[in-house]
């Protein structure tokens, strides 16, 4: 199969990181992929699978890169397009769609969208959807939503029939995670033994829910034996560390800054709490998942409230209450971490299975090009 793989830029990294592992992925499966970058500047991918050629058209906007990417794909014919992104989408529906006449099959990303109160009437969470998805999405071959509420606002816009949507989680637990979480702690600064450990990797602009975690510390110190380790948090270490001492935390709160392997903590962490106010799903909380580690989410967005549905030593407590946060913590380093449901949940973030809907997924599309070209 000849992919072409369409991203906005390297600005948004988390979008970039799921482009850059499904690229790989797919290449190591024997796919030829280019991957086109539409905005911001060349960078040296020499870390990609050699199957894999980057292409920077270097527009200082996706939108501008329509007609750009529509010589591309008429002069290198791929067998079909993946886009990711809303940025990409826009401008892979219309260079393609609209702009060359080769009968190329599209396949565009939802990586996020509005959250739709269930509350609210039908037709006005219908009003809601038909604003959030763009009407040019209509002319793509597949949708593929990265959550269950991401399909589920596609579906009431009413745009895209239902036989072209199709869900495939981001794959953000790989092989190595278990190999480098069995790894040796050699840091001084964390005790492998005695209190129970509550380990937080810091996310950007979570500052409220970074100073939740603090204040639900300094609640739940005097109940049990804990110490809490906030990995990262490079930009807010000074904001946090005057808070920890302001609470009288500073002999059980450790903020060692960037850390490599951060696996290794997440598997020794009694808890995991994720501090991500995004609606995208956090990665390091997968992780933790995949290990076996209980973890707690704040309910402030869609991605974690869909991954611990249903599933047993996962919490999600409401963003902003760090009596609720205290609640959750001490129930959680007293849980029988035995259960095996967080592990299973995180399986359908594993790269295998992304990888394996994905291929799928494509070259269905691709044969059924070849029947309407026949």
């Amino acid at each position: 199969m000849k992919l072409f793989m369409v991203q906005d830029s390297f600005l948004d990294e988390d979008i970039a990181e799921i482009t850059g592992v499904v690229a790989n992925g797919l290449a190591a499966r024997q796919h030829n992929i280019t991957l086109v970058t539409l905005t911001g500047k060349p960078r040296d991918l020499s870390h990609y699978s050699p199957r894999i050629t980057p292409v920077f058209l270097e527009k200082a906007r996706a939108a501008s890169a329509a007609a750009g990417l529509a010589r591309l794909v008429e002069r290198e014919k791929p067998d079909i397009v993946l886009s990711h992104g809303t940025g990409s989408n826009i401008a892979c529906l219309s260079a393609v769609k609209t702009r060359t006449r080769l009968k190329v099959p599209v396949a565009i990303t939802l990586h996020s969208s509005v959250t739709i109160a269930g509350n609210l009437s039908l037709d006005t969470q219908k009003s809601a959807a038909t604003i959030a998805i763009p009407l040019l999405y209509r002319e793509a071959d597949r949708v593929i939503c990265t959550l269950k509420s991401i399909e589920h606002v596609v579906e009431l816009c009413e745009q895209v029939p239902n036989e072209k949507i199709s869900v495939i989680y981001n794959p953000l637990v790989q092989m190595n995670v278990f190999e480098t979480a069995a790894e040796p702690i050699e840091e001084d600064w964390f005790d492998t033994h005695g209190a129970s450990k509550v380990v937080s990797i810091g996310t950007a602009f979570s500052r409220t829910a970074h100073h939740q975690l603090l204040r639900a510390m300094a609640i739940s110190r005097y109940k049990e034996d804990l110490r809490a380790y906030l990995l990262g948090y490079r930009d807010e270490q000074d904001d946090l560390r005057l808070l920890a001492s302001n609470l009288a935390l500073d002999d059980i709160v450790t903020m060692p800054g960037d850390v490599v392997k951060p696996e290794r903590f997440l598997r020794a962490a009694n808890v995991y709490v994720s501090t991500s106010q995004q609606d995208s799903v956090p990665g390091e909380m997968v992780r933790a998942m995949a290990l076996g580690t209980p973890v707690i989410a704040l309910d402030s967005g869609a991605g974690a409230r869909e991954v611990l549905s249903d599933v047993r030593n996962g919490w999600l407590v409401p963003s902003g209450d760090a009596d609720k946060l205290s609640e959750a913590i001490l129930a959680a380093v007293k849980c029988d971490r035995s259960d095996d449901t967080l592990a299973t949940r995180a399986r359908d973030f594993s790269l295998e299975r992304a990888l394996d809907a994905y291929e799928k997924l494509l070259l269905s599309m691709v044969a059924e090009r070849v029947t309407d070209l026949n």
